[in-house]
């Protein structure tokens, strides 16, 4: 009967933990969708705000700071966007959208070299889309 009773009472401590792990990361999710919904309204301190929640409760959540720099680079605040692109690349070190938007980002303070190096990246991680400022900002610079 202990044995029995001992191992009811351990399923219950396993069931409220996994049911307080599975809210967390609902909150997670939540906050990010709203984060998103506010980004795709052109709202973007309000996708801030709910990006920096789901930082909070998520600090490994790629995308919350992806979307969350380009937040900030959509009201001009482009160092703060290139330190959330940063994170978002040590996180997930190919992930080549971020290296474009970071790229953007640099172009945008006139740190034309370093943009390159992140065209470069975002092109050999895939995002075929970054040859075109390639063309027009890097392989420009080398003529001159």
């Amino acid at each position: 009967m202990t044995k029995l009773y001992n191992s009811f009472i351990l399923i219950l401590l396993l069931s409220s933990q996994l049911l307080t792990a599975q809210e967390t990361k609902t909150q997670d999710v939540i906050y990010f969708d709203q984060g998103l919904e506010f980004y795709d309204a052109g709202n973007y301190k309000m996708a801030i705000i709910y990006f920096d929640s789901s930082i909070v409760i998520n600090t490994e959540n790629t995308e919350a700071y992806a979307f969350r720099g380009l937040a900030k680079f959509e009201i001009k605040e482009f160092n703060e966007a290139i330190e959330d692109f940063d994170l978002a690349i040590i996180l997930a070190p190919g992930y080549a959208e971020v290296y474009y938007y970071r790229a953007l980002a640099k172009l945008e303070i006139g740190a034309n070299k370093k943009a390159c190096e992140d065209l470069y990246a975002a092109y050999d991680f895939g995002f075929k889309k970054a040859m075109k400022l390639i063309k027009n900002v890097c392989e420009v610079d080398k003529k001159e």
